[in-house]
Parts: C-alpha cells; sequence; structure tokens
C-alpha cells in the first residue's frame, strides 16, 4: 500500500511539472507564428510593390525605390533575428517538454505495472487459497 501512495504522489508531481512545461511553450509557438505571419505579410507587400516600384519612374527618380528597399531589408532582418530568438527558445522549451513527457510516461508505466503485478499476485493467492479447500 505505501507504493501505492508513492507512485500515485509520484504520478501527480510529474503531471503537473508536464503540464507546467505545456504551458510554457504554448506562447512561444504563439509568438512564432506572429512572426512568421509578419514575414509572410512583408514578403507579400514586396511582391505587390515590386510592380508599382517597377512602373513609375518617379519613384525610381526621388530614390524611394532604394529606401523602400533598405525599409524592407532592415524590416526582414530584424523579423528573422527575433524569429532566431524565439525558435532558440522553443527548442529549448520542447527539450524540457520531451523531459517531463518523459518522466511522466515512466511514473505511469511504473504505476500501471505495480496495479498489475499486484492484481497477479491477489489472483494468486486467491487460486492458491481455492487450491487448498479442496
Amino acid at each position: 500500500m505505501k507504493q501505492d501512495k508513492m507512485l500515485a504522489q509520484m504520478k501527480a508531481v510529474t503531471n503537473a511539472v508536464y503540464l507546467r512545461e505545456h504551458a510554457k511553450v504554448k506562447p512561444i509557438l504563439d509568438r512564432e507564428a506572429q512572426l512568421r505571419g509578419k514575414l509572410a505579410m512583408l514578403k507579400q507587400q514586396v511582391e505587390d510593390s515590386r510592380a508599382l516600384v517597377d512602373q513609375s519612374h518617379e519613384m525610381k527618380a526621388l530614390g524611394v525605390d532604394l529606401q523602400w528597399q533598405k525599409w524592407h531589408t532592415n524590416a526582414r532582418r530584424d523579423i528573422n533575428q527575433d524569429l532566431a530568438q524565439v525558435t532558440a527558445q522553443k527548442f529549448r522549451a520542447m527539450d524540457k517538454l520531451r523531459h517531463a513527457f518523459g518522466r511522466k510516461h515512466a511514473v505511469e508505466t511504473m504505476e500501471n505495472q505495480h496495479k498489475s503485478d499486484a492484481k497477479e499476485l491477489r489472483n494468486k493467492m486467491l487460486f492458491d487459497r481455492l487450491m487448498k479447500l479442496d
């Protein structure tokens, strides 16, 4: 019985740790999706503006095309830097989540094995008791 309680407590703790690590991952994934969306939007803006800039000689004469290119390059660089940082955070968080899941799974397996062994032992004792009644 003591081992039953200990395994139940370990299961509760490992499950809580897993849920805590899982909760830490979601905001990171949301931020990554937001940054990837910004990159896609920036790419679409560049594609949309390319035809406009190519057709407008006034924009080229004023140097607007170069300013736009500079802004686009800087914006893409900044977003990619943020994305690299978020990706590194995600990998660290996912690693912690995998470890927490592994511990959780191991404790659940130990508890299931213990219950199975206890049931098997109880069945064997009952069978032996019944055999002695003959």
